[in-house]
């Protein structure tokens, strides 16, 4: 008898392994973010490039940028309303004064650029630590974050009309004609 086990060519089967695809830089506790990720979209071109539209193929760029801030193991809803809030502190800090303007889109988007959204970090980070002593500092910005995550949960009218008067009371007008465009983008997929 023979140790060695021969085998018939012609019947050698071929073994193929399954090819998954992982998303690596996804975290475990994450869901889809799909939805939340349109939305930053839709608030940033309305507050900061409202003049200009953007093709198909550059909104999937664009989202694919706006997905790396969405990759730091925090919540996706805490990380929206964050990034929601800064992107209206770079809009009031251009309107504050002349001659300042928000970079190309694909920069400022950019994670990896440090005057972009990703150094906007900072600058919510002071507003907080004002809201410890102020709880009044910049709600405006914290009601308008809520309000478009409220509107993406429960897309009804009802959601936004109290959302609305809530910016009309803080008289948050900059913040309510963004809201207003947002949502129309959202409802229409415009």
């Amino acid at each position: 008898m023979s140790a060695i086990k021969k085998t018939n060519p012609k019947t050698k089967k071929s073994s193929k392994g399954k090819v998954i695809q992982l998303n690596v830089f996804r975290q475990p506790n994450q869901t889809e973010t799909e939805q939340l990720i349109k939305a930053v979209l839709n608030v940033a071109q309305s507050a900061l490039w409202f003049n200009k539209n953007f093709s198909s193929k550059e909104k999937e760029n664009l989202k694919e940028l706006i997905a790396d801030h969405f990759y730091n193991g925090k919540n996706e809803k805490t990380n929206f309303k964050e990034l929601i809030e800064r992107i209206c502190l770079a809009k009031r800090y251009v309107a504050r004064k002349r001659g300042r303007y928000i970079s190309k889109p694909q920069d400022w988007l950019n994670i990896h650029y440090p005057l972009g959204l990703a150094g906007t970090a900072a600058w919510l980070k002071q507003v907080n630590e004002v809201r410890k002593d102020v709880p009044e500092y910049n709600k405006g910005i914290k009601t308008f974050a809520t309000a478009i995550l409220k509107f993406i949960e429960n897309p009804q009218a009802v959601t936004f009309y109290r959302y609305r008067r809530l910016l009309m009371e803080q008289k948050q007008f900059d913040l309510l004609q963004i809201l207003n465009n947002t949502l129309i983008n959202l409802q229409y997929s415009l």
